[in-house]
């Protein structure tokens, strides 16, 4: 294994991004990570970011408390606890609720994991309930 003699080949994809921009791309990489639908009911685009624990509530903007959502669903559920209102909602799944708390939780799935029949059954679900 070599050395490396020049600090230009440690970096690799690295943007410099002005606040702005980084903004913007924090918020539609978050966008993207439910393949650009909503969280909750997965029927509509997501155009807007949801406070899993509404700021107002002392909840943070991490990415770990914000959750890709419609703007119907982010103002249905408002400052309402998420869990509560999801499972009153007709589009209410099982599946997308473990999604959801997986997301909270910040927790990696592993390349191994991927296996896993229940991983490919959740893919299917949530494709199915999918209407774009």
């Amino acid at each position: 294994m070599g050395y490396v003699e020049d600090w230009k080949e440690l970096m690799f994809n690295l943007q410099c991004l002005n606040k702005g921009s980084a903004k913007r791309q924090f918020r539609q990489d978050l966008k993207y990570a439910f393949g650009g639908l909503c969280a909750y009911c997965r029927e509509n685009r997501a155009t807007t970011l949801d406070h899993i624990k509404p700021k107002s509530c002392g909840g943070s903007s991490l990415r770990s408390n914000l959750l890709p959502c419609c703007r119907p669903c982010n103002h249905a559920k408002a400052s309402e606890n998420w869990l509560v209102w999801y499972q009153r909602q007709e589009f209410y799944n099982t599946i997308a609720q473990e999604l959801i708390e997986e997301w909270i939780a910040n927790e990696r799935i592993d390349v191994e994991e991927l296996e896993d029949e229940r991983f490919n059954d959740r893919t299917a679900i949530c494709i199915a309930a999918c209407t774009i």
